[in-house]
């Protein structure tokens, strides 16, 4: 009987325990970020966290979580739902791209092996177009924006100093 209730414990103790063990991001930044796309419309404070495996992007209004979106090596997770990456891609930008599509966006970097990429004074911008995509892109002074036409996605992101 002993033993029964010491593997119920320690059962209790990795299912409970194991999603209460939290590694610290190694980089966390605040900005002012706006998402708009056909599921969203959020416009507020939030915060980018980094480390070598995952990005977290959380936004909050009066001190309440709106988003919680965590890219991973493999997959997204958005509020906890995640997805491979082709499938949130499709889901958030309406059209599935590459896989390391969302992981370019996010860490501010060129999107498609920087296809008409042009370099600026502080960045850079990048005009993408398809039969699926009309994209406009620009990182300046440690800013994003994005906007995909075609679609209706809207990404801006601002660093707060």
């Amino acid at each position: 009987m002993r033993l029964v209730s010491f593997l119920s414990s320690l059962i209790l103790l990795f299912v409970f325990g194991g999603c209460a063990i939290k590694q610290p991001y190694s980089v966390s930044k605040p900005y002012h970020v706006v998402i708009k796309n056909r599921d969203l419309a959020l416009s507020d404070t939030g915060f980018i966290k980094k480390d070598s495996s995952r990005l977290n992007l959380q936004l909050f209004s009066a001190g309440s979580p709106l988003l919680d979106l965590i890219v991973y090596k493999d997959r997204v997770c958005r509020d906890l739902l995640c997805m491979n990456k082709l499938a949130f891609n499709k889901k958030f930008f309406g059209y599935k791209h590459y896989e390391s599509f969302v992981d370019d966006l996010f860490n501010f970097l060129p999107l498609y092996e920087k296809k008409n990429i042009k370099k600026t004074k502080n960045g850079f911008t990048q005009k993408l177009v398809s039969d699926y995509y009309d994209i406009f892109y620009k990182i300046k002074d440690g800013s994003l924006y994005f906007k995909d036409r075609k679609n209706r996605v809207l990404i801006k992101i601002k660093e707060l100093k």
